[in-house]
């Protein structure tokens, strides 16, 4: 299987169509499966060797979470990207994760605080994201201490649909393949001050600075040639070569 930068769901007596999702979800999200691209049940059965039964309940589950679209005789494809949705994507991000990161300083106890530190700490110690390896390694960390500046707000709810827009901005990230193009240190100064604002409670600069982090990640994002590649991209041939397996 040619995946990128992905993590294989173990075989720990999940059903089959939870094994496919995980696996072309991670390759939707790591830009392996390219947005536009036919997601044709065969190719995909042979490619997971897993039957195609389970791969289009996998698919069906991720028409649910936006990722892949369905259309009527044509089949399952990427769902596309644009300008405008990364824009909104962020937009969004930036509003839910306000909310619920004034809420962690409000509630976060000593023990937040120390797993906040903790998570800084390790991403701050990852080797510059420059390979597939090491890039992989930081994408754990980098996730790890964004979670644990949310961790302290005391809502379920809020910490899974942040994770939902996570995962959709990294989505961007690694079609953009910015890993060797964002300058590290600089990066590692953004995640300080911010966790540094967040251990002082103070709100408005932690706000303020976790919205320009996103800002600028956007920025670089909408730059890229990669994705204004993809931006451009026509759309697939009405062709029967473009109807599904």
């Amino acid at each position: 299987m040619n995946s990128v930068e992905s993590v294989e769901p173990a075989s720990d007596g999940r059903g089959l169509t939870s094994i496919a999702f995980d696996y072309l979800r991670n390759d939707i999200l790591h830009g392996v499966l390219k947005p536009q691209e036919r997601l044709r049940v065969q190719a995909l059965s042979a490619r997971y060797q897993i039957g195609p039964t389970a791969i289009r309940e996998a698919l069906s589950r991720l028409v649910t979470e936006g990722l892949v679209q369905v259309e009527d005789q044509r089949g399952f494809k990427v769902t596309p990207i644009s300008r405008s949705d990364l824009t909104d994507l962020t937009d969004a991000r930036v509003d839910l994760e306000s909310m619920t990161l004034t809420h962690a300083l409000k509630r976060g106890d000593t023990a937040w605080e120390a797993e906040l530190m903790a998570s800084y700490h390790r991403l701050s110690k990852c080797p510059p994201p420059t390979s597939v390896a090491a890039a992989a390694t930081w994408g754990v960390m980098h996730r790890a201490f964004h979670e644990a500046l949310l961790a302290g707000c005391g809502s379920v709810w809020l910490q899974t649909l942040c994770r939902l827009l996570y995962d959709k901005a990294e989505r961007y990230r690694h079609l953009a393949n910015i890993r060797t193009r964002t300058r590290t240190a600089n990066r590692s100064d953004e995640h300080r001050e911010l966790m540094e604002a967040v251990l002082r409670r103070d709100v408005k600069l932690s706000c303020r600075l976790l919205a320009e982090h996103y800002r600028h990640t956007t920025e670089i994002i909408l730059k890229s040639d990669e994705v204004q590649a993809l931006f451009e991209r026509p759309k697939p041939s009405r062709g029967r070569a473009a109807v599904q397996g």
